[in-house]
């Protein structure tokens, strides 16, 4: 990738190639001479464009030219903030209103989503779903209770809770279990689906043929950006995967008819399952015929 200074964010796209290289048993050869059809992580294409700066050293050739070609992007040269249009802060901020209300947006919000729209969305579902987990301990935040622990939890001057965790119900046929607390003497029950339970995993097909797309390592899919029956063109994206604290963005590997879709957002997949077959042109052009 150069000779660059590792720093946040290059650190992390260097370790983002890594990762990816390592997932996927490549060779350095290998990213160059497939450099037009893999399913780099989305740090590495932004890298390559420009949009963190220009390295000391210049950018890799030809690997800059063949990644950003095959995807129909211009690099960017220079700073690249010179090009960056001004932000409505005013205009966010009204519209985080009306999503999340006025009281839970504050001008704190309104900076992190401009900075990192994705990472905000997704706080604000974990914070819709679980509430407000800022006065957790980080160690209880990162350990789940164990049956007959208790500890004390202070939620402001005055407000203090006494949980104790007094039993987990085994998993149930969908997968939930019924959590059975006691705060301050009272009885809670909560459910919750068990992530790690054996119902959780499906098995899915690989993408072993011409025209098949499979997920390039483990991980969740983001989202679908195709529909059975839509024609797609090579190198167009079609989903999105997140893996490794990175995402990845996996383009259509030949152009054609989406012939069927097996994956939906939210799905956990594993190497090489198959998210989505293409028919490709030649042979749905044949077959009309």
């Amino acid at each position: 990738m150069g000779d660059i200074p590792k720093v946040t964010p290059s650190s992390k796209m260097v370790g983002d190639l890594a990762q990816f290289m390592a997932a996927q048993d490549l060779s350095i050869q290998d990213v160059l001479e497939q450099a037009e059809s893999l399913a780099f992580p989305e740090s590495i294409i932004n890298y390559l464009q420009g949009q963190i700066g220009v390295p000391p050293g210049g950018f890799p050739k030809p690997l800059r030219s063949r990644v950003l070609q095959s995807r129909d992007l211009e690099p960017i040269d220079g700073r690249p903030g010179q090009s960056l249009q001004d932000y409505d802060f005013e205009s966010a901020k009204e519209q985080l209103t009306k999503l999340y209300g006025p009281e839970a947006i504050t001008d704190k919000d309104v900076l992190s989503h401009a900075l990192y729209p994705n990472v905000f969305v997704d706080w604000k579902q974990f914070e819709e779903r679980y509430g407000e987990v800022g006065y957790m301990p980080t160690h209880l935040f990162l350990n789940p209770m164990k049956e007959g622990e208790e500890v004390e939890l202070e939620t402001g001057p005055g407000n203090s809770y006494t949980i104790s965790l007094v039993s987990i119900q085994a998993p149930s046929n969908d997968g939930t279990r019924t959590a059975t607390f006691l705060v301050n003497g009272e009885p809670w029950y909560m459910l919750e689906t068990d992530l790690h339970t054996a119902t959780d995993r499906v098995s899915r097909e690989k993408a072993t043929s011409a025209g098949s797309v499979g997920s390039p390592m483990s991980g969740v899919i983001v989202n679908v950006k195709v529909e059975e029956g839509d024609k797609v063109e090579e190198g167009d994206i079609v989903a999105t995967l997140s893996a490794m604290k990175m995402e990845t963005n996996i383009p259509a590997p030949c152009t054609g008819i989406v012939k069927r879709v097996t994956v939906l957002a939210g799905d956990k997949v594993d190497g090489d399952d198959l998210l989505l077959e293409i028919q490709e042109e030649e042979a749905s052009t044949t077959t009309k015929e």
